[in-house]
């Protein structure tokens, strides 16, 4: 007789289950910021100092106090006395004094005394005089102090994931090492006796592609992956490998042998491993129903779907938010909004993702659904993002304005 699901559960009932259950070490290190990219911070970064820590100029041009060109125009071009030139890097301490002025390059320390910037442009140099022709207000083309970002101002918070942009925005104050949390180590493997690693394959074979997808998001999120390869459909290799994978990982993936087939082994093998074991079998979700989430000495083990896109969906919005919240790590998505070019069915009572392609047309976001089955793998391929179908929806309806995750 095949199995039946033993729970059938919310989505949104999944995670905060799971998180009651498990427990992920979080443990902190001191790194050198240039290997620090994709880690996440172990406390808030703070700036140290304003910036910028001096006033600015924003343009090449001539400092001047802006009460000293009024009146300034081409026909009435004022002289100031050119004192010289204030170099990228230096100060000059030298005060300015009224009808006086120093060339600065943009990004150069503004002088003592100075107010302004006249752009080189509205200017001409004979010998030791410039002639300024154009008015200027108070702190025109000057960047003040701390005018980007102010002392001890948060500039990462937290959980936040080191890109490269928060490593320039760390060197502006100095940071040459980071406090970071270790990465979790996941252990993934898939089940199967159709599946194959390399090789010509036989009729009614097929490759195994989702332990490498479900190990490239897991290491994309800055996880060390431990990828076993392929199991035999067989209760005690399958028990084998999950007690391996176990005691040398934080977390375990298993891809197949998660559906009510006589062949499926993965409920009995979780459930062999001790108390509480299997917690959840099944979602009202689509696709990645058959989803098995088992834990043993609190550890997370989950049973994803052998179809490559039901285990893609279910890692990217179920497990690894699990994984986010309980380590305290800021899940940033990117979503737009954008319009259907046409209707979308869904049966009332799941939750559906959809996967779609993004298309601007006469400045218009419009996304193109993809319908497909949960075995394609041309959805992974050329989709853009997906569309969530809300549980009691029926559907949405061309025009309609949704939000559309990018991958």
């Amino acid at each position: 007789m095949p199995k039946k699901f033993l729970t059938v559960s919310k989505s949104k009932d999944v995670i905060p289950k799971i998180l009651s259950l498990i427990d992920l070490p979080i443990e902190e290190e001191e790194i050198d910021i240039e290997n620090a990219l994709n880690r996440y911070t172990a406390e808030d970064v703070v700036a140290t100092f304003d910036s910028p820590p001096f006033r600015k100029s924003l343009v090449d041009g001539f400092a001047v106090r802006s009460v000293d060109t009024k009146g300034a125009s081409p026909g009435n071009p004022i002289p100031f006395k050119l004192l010289g030139e204030v170099h990228i890097g230096t100060f000059e301490h030298r005060r300015l004094n009224p009808s006086e002025t120093f060339f600065i390059p943009t990004g150069g320390a503004i002088v003592d005394g100075a107010d302004a910037v006249v752009m080189r442009e509205y200017t001409e140099i004979h010998n030791d005089e410039v002639f300024i022709m154009k008015e200027v207000s108070n702190e025109e083309n000057v960047l003040p102090i701390g005018e980007d970002i102010k002392k001890n101002d948060v500039i990462l918070e937290r959980g936040e994931r080191i890109t490269p942009r928060k490593i320039a925005g760390m060197r502006n104050f100095g940071v040459k090492s980071i406090r970071v949390i270790k990465p979790i180590r996941i252990g993934i493997f898939s089940t199967g006796d159709e599946l194959r690693d390399e090789g010509p394959l036989k009729q009614g074979e097929i490759y195994d592609s989702n332990s490498y997808t479900l190990a490239a998001e897991a290491k994309q999120d800055g996880f060390i992956v431990s990828r076993y390869g392929i199991v035999k459909d067989n209760f005690e290799s399958i028990v084998s490998m999950l007690k391996k994978s176990i005691s040398q990982n934080n977390v375990t993936f298993m891809s197949g042998g998660t559906s009510k087939g006589n062949f499926d082994f993965t409920v009995d093998a979780i459930n062999s491993l001790g108390k509480p074991g299997v917690v959840i079998h099944g979602m009202h979700l689509s696709p990645g129903k058959p989803t098995v989430f088992g834990i043993a000495s609190r550890k997370l083990i989950v049973g994803f779907s052998g179809n490559p896109l039901a285990s893609f969906l279910v890692y990217r919005n179920i497990v690894r938010t699990i994984i986010f919240k309980k380590l305290g790590l800021k899940l940033k998505k990117k979503v737009i909004f954008a319009e259907l070019s046409e209707n979308i069915p869904s049966r009332k009572g799941r939750e559906e993702y959809i996967i779609g392609n993004l298309i601007n047309k006469d400045g218009k976001n419009i996304v193109r659904p993809m319908f497909s089955e949960s075995a394609f793998i041309s959805p992974l391929l050329y989709g853009d993002g997906i569309i969530t179908i809300p549980l009691m929806s029926e559907g949405l309806e061309k025009g309609e304005r949704v939000v559309f995750e990018l991958w």
